[in-house]
Order: C-alpha cells, then structure tokens, then sequence
C-alpha cells in the first residue's frame, strides 16, 4: 500500500529540487528500480539469490522515487499494473512520480483515487519587465539583427496584452545558417530560467520522425516526453521546414491552442514561445513550403540578414578572448605569441556561417596548443 501519492510534471531540475525539499536524510528511500528488482526476484525467487521467506514480507520505506526515465527500463506490462507492482512488496509513506506516462496514470487514477496530489513545474511568463530582461540579453548575446530584436520583443507582447488567451505564440526565424537564429533562442530560454527545448527534426529519418512526433514504445524518445520536461516555456524547432509535410496535422492543435496528444502522453501547453527556423530567404519560399494551413498558423516571420564584417571581426575578438581565458598562464603566452588572431580578422570575410567561423578559430588555437605542449615531445 502507499499513503501518500505525488504526481509531478515538469522538468527534471524542478522534480529533483522538489524531493530535496520534501525527502529528509533520516527518511528511508528508494528508488523505483530497486522495487522492480524486488518483484522480480518475488516472480522469480530460484534465480534471484534472495530467500523465498523475504520476497513475501512487505518492506515499510518512507518513500519511493519513480523517475521519468525509469519508464523505459521496465516492460509494458508494468505500467498497465503500475499501483499493483508498486504495493505488492512495499508499505510506502509517499510515493513520488515524475512525469507519468498515461497507462501510469490511468492505474494511480483507479487503484490509489483521492491520495493523488498534482504538482507542475512553475514556468516564467512573459510580463513587461521579462520582455525588457530579453531584449537586454538579445542585445548582449546576439551582435547585429537589430530589427530582427525588435520584431521578436513585438511578437511576444501579444502574451501580455491578452493574458487570457492560453495559445502558444508561434515565431519562425528565417535567412541564412549561423547569423543568430539558434542562439537568439538559447538566449531567451535562459532570460526565462532555464536551458532551451531544442528540436531538430532534421537529423531523422521518416520513421524515426513518425515515432518521435506521434509516439511509439514507451521506452523510446517522443516530442510530447520532451515537451513535458522542458525548463521553460520556449521551445525551438530547427529547420523546421525539414519536417515531412504528412506529419504537419499533428501540430495544428499544438499551435491553436497549446495541447499535444501522443501515443503515451498528454501535454498542456499554456502560452508557450514556438521558435521554428528555416534557411529560405523570403516569406513566400516559407509559405510554400509548409502550405497555407500551417503558414497561417505562424504569428509572425522575422528575416534574419547576413552579418557585417565589423559584426564578424567583434565575434571574432569576442570569441578569441573567451577560449583565452579558459586557458592556463603557459597555454595564454603560446596562442598570445602567434598570428592567429590577426589571421582571421583579416580574412574574416570568408566566412558567412558564425558557427564555422567559431569552429575555425577554436581548431587553429587548439591545434597550436597540441603541437606545442604534445606533438612537439616525442
């Protein structure tokens, strides 16, 4: 039996802050997959190495953690049975469950009704204040798109002028790779507290595509788990063009009005920021890619513009300063005595993609420092 059930959607920083919070050092605690090797050793008790007289005592624990990657370690026949596993062995205080799949849910729900408590994780909205913190650190992280800063802090003031509405806002951020897109993202997450939801639809194949958006085994990785865990309430898609087309009715409820339905979860969404990316260079190209019903379900298209060359020699500066000052005083003076700064501030024209150039000059300071301190020593 359990006393005390606390379901907990969220994110996994949030989950294990909140046990922390809950769980005293004195308290006996288990983890979920220590009770499955229990009941299988019960199933099982000639192959186990356990004596038969301990399988059928029931162990008081004050409490159990079930967390969300647990689900996949454990065959489907477990969560359809979730309570009458969890109690067969154990007398649990509180048992703590994070981000339970459906079937999970649905046996909490019949066999332990009135001993569930709901917790979420507690998101950041949008509010005036958040929106001037954005564009200071849109500002900071991200060199040049002045106007594309200006678009996005008006794309998001619709969250705050109709707080009723639950919706997501939906921005795509179009033009060429490696002028800012990705890291425009990252940097909005992180003025919301926490790390950014990244999707890249891209790196799979058909199958593998299907499976992820509408959900397969329960052990595999789905769109809606990794919704459910993120850190804040801003998600990107990238290249998002790249999606198959047959698979774009699944994100229409999504976009209207925030809510998401696959084969093992249920999400809610409430005014989350939809960031997709694509690499076309005008509105038209985006409309015909992704078809009128999914183009209309886009709040707004911000074009992103090739960098200037002062904007890349900063980066460069920039970026050259901050792999200096992650090494130590012999490494500094080798890198400081060469030409490699200067090398690519003049040819800093050759390069278009910000996220080559970073590549670029890491690998040339990184080779120079192997050569110097490894290579150059047999």
């Amino acid at each position: 039996m359990t006393d005390n059930i606390i379901v907990f959607n969220g994110s996994k920083k949030d989950f294990e802050e909140m046990i922390s919070q809950k769980i005293k050092n004195t308290e006996l605690t288990i983890p979920f997959m220590e009770l499955i090797q229990h009941y299988n050793a019960r199933l099982r008790p000639n192959e186990s190495g356990v004596r038969e007289a301990e399988l059928h005592k029931n162990i008081k624990v004050d409490n159990c953690i079930v967390r969300a990657d647990d689900y996949g370690s454990v065959l489907e026949h477990v969560l359809s049975n979730f309570v009458t596993i969890v109690t067969l062995n154990y007398d649990i205080g509180t048992l703590y469950v994070h981000n339970p799949p459906r079937k999970v849910m649905n046996s909490l729900s019949v066999g332990c009704a009135g001993k569930i408590k709901i917790m979420n994780s507690e998101y950041s909205f949008i509010s005036r204040s958040s929106l001037l913190e954005i564009y200071k650190n849109l500002n900071n992280d991200i060199l040049g798109q002045n106007i594309c800063k200006k678009q996005i802090i008006g794309g998001l003031y619709k969250l705050i002028s109709r707080p009723d509405i639950k919706k997501p806002i939906v921005l795509m951020l179009y033009g060429p790779s490696g002028v800012g897109k990705t890291e425009t993202a990252k940097s909005i997450s992180r003025s919301m507290g926490g790390n950014l939801l990244r999707i890249q639809f891209s790196m799979m194949q058909t199958t593998e595509a299907y499976n992820y958006i509408f959900g397969a085994e329960h052990s595999k990785a789905s769109f809606a788990r990794d919704m459910l865990a993120r850190e804040t309430n801003v998600i990107l898609i990238d290249e998002f063009d790249k999606v198959n087309p047959a698979f774009y009715n699944a994100f229409y409820e999504l976009f209207d009005e925030g809510k998401y339905v696959d084969t093992n979860y249920d999400v809610v969404l409430n005014r989350v920021v939809f960031l997709l990316t694509c690499n076309y260079t005008n509105e038209n190209e985006i409309k015909q890619a992704l078809g009128p019903a999914m183009f209309s379900r886009i709040g707004c298209c911000i074009e992103y513009e090739e960098l200037l060359e002062e904007q890349k020699k900063r980066i460069i500066s920039l970026w050259y300063e901050e792999i200096l000052n992650s090494l130590i005083e012999d490494e500094k003076e080798v890198i400081e005595a060469t030409d490699i700064k200067d090398w690519f501030l003049n040819h800093s024209d050759r390069y278009d993609n910000i996220r080559l150039l970073k590549e670029k000059l890491e690998n040339a300071i990184f080779e120079k420092l192997a050569q110097e301190f490894v290579i150059s020593k047999l």
